[in-house]
């Protein structure tokens, strides 16, 4: 597989202005930006992603760069107004497949009459896309295998109604009660509780979430491990959610509200903006372990600030031997508890 880049002169030609530019890694994006405006100078460019961490990335690399686009955030691609003549969905290999279907489906709807939906797949000989094009679309055209990927596309006509990829899962922990969990593609724990977050919660609870406590959720997906967590807190108590995905933000607070949550804050943010310092009485932490795990780093260094003293803070890893210095570095000490396969640490301000 080579890169994106490369396969994007394939179908340069047919892009027209007004162009959305539907998730894609920064670097990639903004030199498909690049390229377009060497062809059109007045093409107008929107970027959409979901997560705050890498539109402020993109943000970042569009200034340095000296390219301009407007770079928007939504929990739905076709929460967008249907403006556009193009949408251009450069899908790493890495992608979900659901989420790339739910892309797909979605893209549809922001596309004035006519417009041209554009897959960019790195695959040489990708077998999926062309089905979910003529899923959606009806038809669908491709271009020739190559070392650099395939290239679909396919003409919006007509109308159809909005297809919604949800899946739901109950989940219990311990003594608090069933939960019923809806999830999306592009939000972590999708169709089901992860098992990390269960081991963090059996220990959780095991030692020690008692009425009146504070908890941050950090990361929170689609809300399940604070949503458990919060019969355990009251009465009195108060969960915040927080994550960098505004997906998964929008889809905790149907979750919370469905499940009967009262005394609750959710927030999105990239770095924990506005979660206040010293006001939480435990700190919940499942991770997702990429980019060195910069996230893990990030939430271990926030979480001795954000806790009251006496506060608690949870981790589950299955890295134990790179995050345990990390949390002893910050915290002084830390237990160490095997459970699922997993290791929760747990660590007192």
């Amino acid at each position: 597989m080579k890169t994106l880049l490369e396969l994007f002169p394939t179908v340069q030609g047919r892009v027209v202005s007004p162009v959305l530019i539907a998730l894609g890694a920064p670097w990639p994006v903004v030199q498909m930006i690049q390229a377009l405006r060497e062809a059109q100078p007045d093409c107008e460019v929107t970027c959409f992603q979901f997560d705050t961490f890498q539109a402020d990335r993109l943000r970042d690399k569009l200034t340095d760069n000296g390219v301009t686009a407007t770079v928007v955030m939504a929990p739905d691609l076709w929460d967008l107004p249907a403006k556009f003549n193009t949408v251009l969905f450069p899908a790493a290999a890495f992608t979900d497949l659901q989420l790339k279907l739910d892309v797909v489906e979605q893209g549809f709807h922001v596309l004035r009459e006519g417009g041209l939906f554009i897959s960019l797949s790195e695959y040489e000989k990708d077998t999926q896309f062309a089905k979910w094009h003529k899923k959606v679309f009806g038809k669908c055209s491709e271009s020739p295998t190559s070392e650099a990927g395939m290239a679909f596309w396919s003409v919006k006509t007509g109308d159809q109604p909005r297809r919604r990829h949800a899946k739901n899962f109950h989940a219990r922990i311990a003594d608090s009660p069933s939960i019923n969990i809806d999830t999306y593609p592009g939000t972590f724990s999708y169709g089901r509780m992860d098992g990390g977050a269960r081991a963090l919660l059996e220990v959780a609870f095991a030692t020690g979430v008692k009425p009146g406590d504070h908890i941050l959720d950090m990361g929170c997906g689609n809300g399940n491990v604070g949503i458990l967590a919060y019969p355990w807190t009251q009465p009195g108590g108060h969960v915040t959610f927080i994550d960098s995905n505004v997906r998964a933000t929008a889809l905790t607070e149907l979750n919370a509200k469905a499940n009967g949550l009262v005394n609750y804050t959710i927030l999105t943010g990239a770095r924990l903006d506005g979660v206040g310092l010293n006001v939480y009485d435990i700190c919940l932490a499942n991770p997702p372990y990429y980019a060195k795990s910069e996230v893990a780093r990030m939430f271990i260094e926030s979480g001795r600030d954000l806790l009251k003293p006496g506060g608690r803070f949870y981790l589950v890893t299955k890295m134990p031997v790179q995050t345990i210095p990390e949390v002893v570095d910050t915290f002084g000490d830390v237990e160490s508890i095997d459970n699922r396969g997993y290791t929760v640490l747990v660590a007192r301000v």
